[in-house]
């Protein structure tokens, strides 16, 4: 699964509970839903397409993987 930040257009705020019940139906795991649009979740791979492709959907961004080395490690 992958974390990932929808943001909701303004004009869908009032019904903000029933896209987020519509995503979740769609394979969204909700962790946070912010009364002004945003919801982080969880998602598989396969599911996150579907989820961009709601026309309540600003924008969808899946969480970025960075790894830093051990601070005693030799400079890569």
């Amino acid at each position: 699964m992958r974390q990932i930040i929808i943001t909701i257009y303004e004009i869908y705020l009032d019904q903000l509970t029933v896209v987020a019940e519509q995503l979740h139906r769609e394979g969204l795991v909700i962790i946070h839903l912010y009364e002004f649009g945003l919801i982080i979740g969880m998602a598989e791979e396969e599911v996150i397409p579907r989820l961009r492709n709601y026309k309540e959907v600003a924008s969808l961004e899946e969480e970025k993987q960075v790894h830093i080395p051990p601070p005693d490690s030799e400079v890569q």
